[in-house]
């Protein structure tokens, strides 16, 4: 599901294999510097998405002196299109490091920076991403990010033939063919998400969850809507609740639109992907297989965050 890849600057990093709809780019920068290289020719520092012939399918041109990101395409042979640009408005803080996100989403790149979507730029070229290639203007002698920079690829969703898949509606259990391994990876994907709470006397709580075959919960993954919190926990058949480990919500859902909620399964954690973004690490509590998951929600709830049913489906990807 993840693939990490150092480019230097002035690189361009051929992919093992084509970037599909639902991949995550992000480039990860240990660093940022907001002081404008005073080259005559003016500051700019590329993150870019390329062809195997070398098109540029989007093209980040991040400016200092303007304080602004311009987003560009061009064939190969052919010149640079009409400019898209958005402001810089406190994305990139002096000093800290920087991350910026690129999702394939059908005909659009979403552009993201920090985990907030800035930008959806449309697709202008008709062709797969096999390249990534950071750059900057050639008599710069400073970049925003320095000499090299960091790019994680995340799929989002499964490969056309996973191992296993299913579709699960809300309340139900579902017995695995065979225990998830180390190092494969659970998907789950709503075709939608709906941010308004229940108003259950119970709460509002939509979980998904890890079952070993005699039913402890190995994981358990609580989407708390009404007070915009993600809840993880673990529990024993003849035990009660562990200590929740808690984040926020906030900014990481959309309304209305698809959600990807990817599970690593590793050899001593879980690491929990929420569209393309690692969210949290939670440590494995019990050293049990996973054989069954669960699709669930307080009792007396009539909505819940996920669409009924969602797609599941576990590979080693």
């Amino acid at each position: 599901m993840a693939t990490t890849v150092t480019i230097p600057i002035g690189d361009t990093v051929a992919l093992s294999s084509a970037l599909r709809d639902g991949d995550v780019v992000s480039f990860i920068a240990e660093s940022t510097t907001l002081k404008p290289d005073s080259s005559p020719n003016g500051d700019n520092t590329s993150l870019n998405l390329v062809s195997g012939d070398d098109d540029y399918l989007v093209h980040i041109s991040i400016r200092r002196g303007n304080q602004t990101v311009v987003l560009n395409s061009r064939s190969a042979d052919g010149n640079w299109g009409s400019e898209e640009t958005f402001n810089f408005d406190g994305s990139f803080v002096d000093g800290s490091s920087s991350v910026v996100t690129v999702t394939l989403k059908g005909s659009n790149f979403l552009i993201a920076i920090e985990g907030k979507l800035r930008y959806t730029y449309a697709r202008r070229i008709d062709k797969t991403v096999k390249g990534l290639r950071y750059a900057r203007n050639g008599d710069m002698t400073t970049a925003i990010f320095g000499d090299s920079i960091t790019a994680q690829i995340i799929h989002t969703q499964p490969p056309p033939s996973p191992g296993q898949s299913f579709s699960l509606p809300i309340g139900n259990t579902h017995s695995l063919k065979s225990a998830v391994a180390t190092d494969e990876f659970i998907y789950f994907n709503s075709s939608t998400t709906s941010l308004t709470a229940d108003t259950s006397s119970g709460g509002d709580n939509t979980s998904l969850n890890l079952l070993s075959g005699d039913g402890d919960f190995l994981l358990h993954i609580s989407i708390r809507r009404a007070n915009s919190t993600i809840v993880f926990n673990a529990r024993g058949v003849t035990s009660g609740w562990g200590t929740e480990e808690q984040i926020s919500s906030k900014d990481i859902f959309q309304d209305g639109e698809p959600t990807s909620l990817v599970v690593k399964n590793k050899s001593s954690a879980f690491g929990i992907y929420i569209n393309g973004v690692l969210r949290h690490t939670f440590s494995k509590r019990f050293s049990l297989d996973a054989r069954q998951i669960r699709y669930g929600r307080n009792d007396g709830m009539t909505t819940q965050i996920f669409a009924s049913p969602i797609d599941v489906a576990i590979d080693k990807n």
